[in-house]
């Protein structure tokens, strides 16, 4: 059995790497510790020829990384631009609740929320994403979604690579469902298509060396 499993895992990537055909797209970085971030409307053309309506954070697809240190406090100025109200949440940062970002601190379309807070976790990989009531699967399935790097002395230490894009890698995937008008729809049993960063069939350039890759799914 162990190498029928082994066989079918090679079989699978050797099609992912064979179907690849589009550069990966890595998020840019937003450092602190201040941030500034406009939840917004966008498009992208997941299927070529159709335009599917997105919401991203300072673009029009998932939201840039934010690189934070242990000890330090930062401000995020969260403004809504999107047709909805929304919620955005620290997905496993030590905050106080009244800056975690849950239903009950929905943001008004129009409005800003700027939660101020001591970065109090070690260095670690965390994310962050709307948290409305009944909101937050379809907010993050048309793109509400980002990576949040903690760094500290202890992980500054370590022999690990710290490249952001080149060898320190972050992956968001993600599977998605489309209705007849190609919009996002939300229906998890009939998901058609992954992607990863927003990309369809990717690939990455990798330098020869260790690499970390940094996985949300």
């Amino acid at each position: 059995m162990k190498s029928i499993y082994s066989a079918v895992i090679i079989s699978l990537a050797a099609t992912a790497v064979a179907s690849a055909q589009n550069p990966l797209f890595i998020p840019p970085t937003l450092t602190g510790p201040t941030f500034d971030l406009n939840v917004q409307m966008g498009t992208k053309e997941f299927v070529p020829g159709f335009t599917t309506p997105t919401y991203g954070v300072n673009g029009d697809l998932l939201g840039p990384t934010l690189v934070m240190n242990k000890g330090e406090w930062v401000t995020l100025n969260v403004t809504n631009n999107i047709n909805s109200s929304t919620t955005m949440h620290w997905h496993g940062l030590h905050v106080p609740p009244e800056d975690d970002g849950g239903p009950h601190q929905s943001i008004a379309i129009g409005d800003t929320w700027s939660p101020q807070f001591e970065m109090m976790n070690d260095a670690a990989t965390f994310w962050y994403h709307p948290h409305g009531e009944g909101k937050t699967d379809l907010q993050v399935a048309k793109g509400l979604a980002g990576f949040i790097i903690v760094k500290d002395s202890v992980e500054a230490a370590l022999p690990l690579p710290r490249t952001y894009g080149v060898d320190d890698v972050p992956l968001v995937i993600q599977t998605k469902a489309f209705d007849e008008l190609f919009q996002v729809a939300i229906a998890s049993e009939l998901d058609t298509l992954v992607v990863v960063n927003g990309t369809v069939d990717p690939y990455v350039e990798l330098p020869a060396q260790m690499v970390r890759l940094r996985l949300l799914n």
